[in-house]
């Protein structure tokens, strides 16, 4: 599929900086309880998870979406419920200057806190921020779902905000995705993804395609050299173009002319926006993604940095899922971002497995999981069993 390296025009030098993309600001229980040794804090995280409780619903994302669309200000709260059910105040602390060390060279980063933005914590992230500590808890609220900020630095001398880098020009962007959609068309996993759904998931019923974490097409990265470098750009257009393999297959299947494709990644730029709604997959914000996951849906996601299997697995079973395989990387003790809990592999029981060889150096590890029912599976009581 074509060489991943830079043999392309690269921009000189320039020195690399650290700054700090997200802030998560304060929490506490509206009504505080006693508090847990940390032994007791993780038992009830297991407790609560192998009961099946969900630790992610639609609904308590969708509440705290619309409180954050509110644009609180700074003083206000967020309220949010932990996974215990206990109600949760989180502060919000837009406008507010933070100052810190930068661990590259020791001098002050100033950054401001910014718009709100939805994180999530896993059942593995929570145990893993008590395994994290070796002092006794002095509050305690488990929460899957709370705020964070996004951040812009300040100049530390005025405190004038210093402007973002911005995205590669968009016919830049355009040419790549345009010649990396060809390469993929040519290559024999494209072939065998089409094959793949055509005999396997001919009779399920989908609607639309909702996709995560598939990065940036435009974003200016700069390695340790402070070099540009292009290959993240490259494997987001090579994996938007899968996309377009799976949009174009639902249109001649379905003798529709549009198919419906979310694609959520806060990375995406308005270069990466315009791009692809015109190969028809709209970029939407998070949390929307997870608000259109269902049962009549093919969901996408390649290597992300949040729970996604976890998530999905509390909210939906999806007709067809392309996702990194699932094996026993449950993530406990470890700093996995989308782990394979035990709930991830009793859902995967219900789907049969397809391998279809993408290049693992731009797709990672991903294979093909089809509901084993045509029919789509009701919750029962806000669970699947």
């Amino acid at each position: 599929m074509g060489d991943t390296n830079n043999s392309e025009p690269i921009a000189a030098k320039i020195p690399r900086r650290y700054i700090p993309g997200w802030k998560i600001p304060h929490r506490r229980s509206v009504e505080p309880g006693d508090i847990p040794t940390l032994e007791e804090a993780k038992a009830t995280i297991d407790r609560l998870y192998e009961s099946e409780v969900p630790f992610f619903t639609k609904e308590l994302i969708q509440d705290m979406w619309n409180q954050i669309k509110q644009e609180p200000t700074s003083g206000d709260k967020v309220i949010t419920k932990d996974i215990t059910g206990a109600t949760v105040g989180c502060d919000v602390d837009t406008g507010r200057v933070c100052r810190m060390r930068n661990p590259e060279d020791d001098t002050e980063l100033v950054y401001v806190c910014k718009e709100l933005v939805l994180y999530y914590n896993c059942r593995a992230h929570l145990r893993n921020e008590i395994d994290q500590r070796d002092y006794p808890l002095s509050h305690w609220e488990p929460c899957s779902v709370i705020i964070m900020h996004r951040t812009q630095e300040l100049d530390s001398k005025t405190e004038e905000l210093v402007p973002r880098r911005g995205p590669l020009d968009r016919e830049v962007v355009a040419k790549v995705f345009y010649e990396k959609t060809q390469e993929w068309k040519e290559s024999p996993a494209c072939e065998k993804l089409k094959t793949i759904l055509s005999s396997s998931a001919k009779d399920h019923e989908i609607n639309k395609v909702v996709v995560f974490a598939l990065g940036t097409m435009s974003f200016q990265y700069f390695n340790e050299e402070g070099i540009l470098d292009t290959t993240a750009g490259w494997q987001s257009a090579f994996q938007n173009a899968l996309l377009v393999t799976i949009i174009e297959w639902l249109k001649e299947r379905d003798h529709k002319e549009k198919v419906p494709c979310y694609s959520q990644d806060p990375a995406q730029s308005e270069v990466d926006k315009e791009i692809l709604d015109e190969a028809g997959i709209e970029v939407i914000e998070d949390p929307r993604g997870w608000l259109e996951v269902d049962e009549q849906s093919v969901v996408v996601s390649i290597a992300p940095n949040v729970p996604v299997k976890e998530i999905i697995t509390d909210i939906a079973r999806p007709a067809v899922i392309i996702w990194g395989r699932v094996e026993f990387l449950d993530g406990l003790g470890q700093g996995y971002t989308d782990p394979d809990s035990s709930r991830v592999r009793a859902m995967m029981e219900g789907y049969e497995l397809y391998e279809f060889g993408p290049d693992k150096d731009i797709f990672c590890d991903i294979v093909i999981y089809i509901r084993k029912s045509v029919a789509a599976p009701t919750p029962s009581d806000g669970r699947f069993s």
